[in-house]
């Protein structure tokens, strides 16, 4: 199989004007990012390999432009490829509108969300991949939204995914919703978190969550209303992100200095806000899915004596398996691709 990896370096040198209504800020964005991270989120996202997110191309949506802004390198495949992939739960999913594959691609995004994985989509997705996949969770409520850009309320201050996301604490990030987006309908409320919402989404839509996430046994699945890219001006005054870089907070003198050099610090402080917060929720999703994989390695605490046939793969010495059930000298076993099986315990041992 086929798959392209790509490293920031490389991704920065291929233009990306024509992907985005404003280069600049997105660019703008990704050095204040750069900047505010502290140094523990930096180590970490360095530490972070090609092989660690894959994205799904999609034709209406541009995750790649996002992550390589963030400097974070990926995978990219094809829909038709995701059946076939070895997708292990410590990897990260990325899926791009619509979100159209094979059933048995759906069939594996499945899996590997159960074993431990994680699923970040966006909008079209939600009707073909998400409804597919993780039924009773999030639907499309029927709707369809406009082309605007709305203002967004962060109602999770405390979630990890939505820290930092603000440039300033005086505003509320603002996001471009594409025409045509799907307005998510909440199924499951005890499971489903609500990160985000927009008011003026409520009122027009019928439905105000912009950011939900929700857990899927071991895994774990992210949708936000719109594209991960955004093609439309954010609203607010036209100021220049360099004449207004002194109120962001979480800067240096020197980095505010710097960052006045730089041709980006020209754009819209609006639209490099807007930016930032996609960048930034991008950033966290990643850094908190290495500390989960922590949690997840204890979790998955068994491997193999030899090899083992676990739901038709062939598991080895050194692979990971989760102990689900015992019953007499027989355990359930799943093993980190979402894999189950019945075997005899003699053919596991602690890792």
């Amino acid at each position: 199989m086929h798959v392209r990896i790509f490293a920031p370096l490389f991704l920065l040198a291929v233009p990306l004007a024509s992907a985005f209504a404003d280069d600049a800020s997105e660019r703008a964005a990704g050095q204040l990012l750069e900047a505010k991270l502290g140094d523990a989120d930096r180590l970490i996202l360095n530490s972070v390999r090609g092989k660690d997110i894959v994205v799904v191309r999609g034709s209406m949506d541009s995750i790649e432009e996002v992550l390589a802004r963030a400097k974070l390198p990926f995978t990219i495949v094809d829909p038709e490829q995701v059946a076939g992939l070895d997708l292990d739960a410590r990897k990260i999913v990325m899926v791009n509108c619509p979100g159209v594959m094979p059933d048995a691609g759906v069939l594996r995004i499945e899996r590997f969300v159960r074993a431990g994985g994680l699923l970040y989509t966006t909008d079209w997705s939600l009707k073909n991949l998400i409804e597919k996949a993780f039924p009773g969770t999030i639907t499309h409520n029927g709707f369809s939204t406009g082309s605007e850009v709305v203002p967004v309320t962060i109602t999770a201050q405390n979630d990890d995914l939505m820290s930092q996301m603000l440039l300033s604490s005086q505003h509320d990030p603002q996001w471009w919703l594409e025409g045509g987006s799907y307005p998510i309908k909440i199924r499951d409320p005890k499971r489903v978190k609500v990160l985000a919402t927009s008011a003026e989404m409520g009122a027009r839509y019928k439905a105000s969550a912009v950011v939900v996430r929700f857990r899927w046994d071991d895994g774990e699945v992210i949708h936000v209303v719109s594209h991960f890219y955004r093609q439309m001006d954010a609203a607010g005054p036209a100021v220049a992100a360099k004449d207004a870089v002194d109120d962001i907070e979480g800067l240096t003198a020197a980095q505010k200095a710097e960052f006045k050099k730089s041709d980006a610090s020209k754009a819209s402080i609006a639209n490099v806000g807007s930016s930032y917060a996609f960048q930034r929720m991008t950033s966290n999703l990643v850094v908190g899915k290495q500390k989960r994989n922590v949690e997840l390695d204890q979790q998955y605490g068994f491997t193999p004596t030899g090899s083992v046939n676990i739901g038709g793969r062939s598991a080895s010495k050194g692979d990971r398996l989760k102990v689900m059930s015992r019953d007499g000298t027989k355990v359930r076993v799943r093993d980190d691709r979402g894999n189950e099986e019945v075997i005899d315990a003699a053919l596991i041992k602690a890792r």
